[in-house]
């Protein structure tokens, strides 16, 4: 999929709620925006989209809710899509995995044709020979 329809249905998909544990963050100060085709960045991917949401649980929502942060590049004829979730909390180090399971979860229901190139870069769940998205 290109770069805009990945930024377009991450957001929708964020937007929506889902399954009521997830939503889409703007603002700030300065407010970036998402859009950051302007800024014709090529180094160290062509990046065209940032996009911020938080996961909630339970016991840890607002503030204390994961952070979840994406960056979209274009990648030949499709895009790449980068997934990061923070936890607001210390201690989360027995959490069997939420994070990796939030955007695993997020991802599954974006229905973007996702192939083999799967890699888990930084965290929890880190193995040799995972393949990396690219949607």
């Amino acid at each position: 999929s290109a770069p805009t329809e990945v930024y377009s249905r991450l957001k929708e998909v964020l937007s929506s709620g889902m399954d009521g544990t997830f939503e889409y963050v703007t603002g700030g100060d300065p407010n970036p925006g998402d859009d950051l085709r302007p800024y014709n960045i090529s180094q160290p991917k062509p990046f065209q989209f940032i996009v911020q949401g938080r996961h909630k649980a339970p016991k840890y929502k607002g503030q204390n809710g994961d952070i979840l942060d994406f960056n979209i590049a274009a990648l030949g004829s499709g895009s790449s899509l980068r997934m990061f979730s923070l936890s607001r909390i210390h201690g989360a180090l027995g959490d069997a995995g939420q994070n990796f399971k939030s955007l695993s979860f997020l991802l599954k229901n974006t229905q973007f044709p996702i192939s083999t190139d799967f890699t888990i870069v930084h965290g929890c769940g880190k193995a040799i020979g995972v393949p990396r998205a690219v949607v």
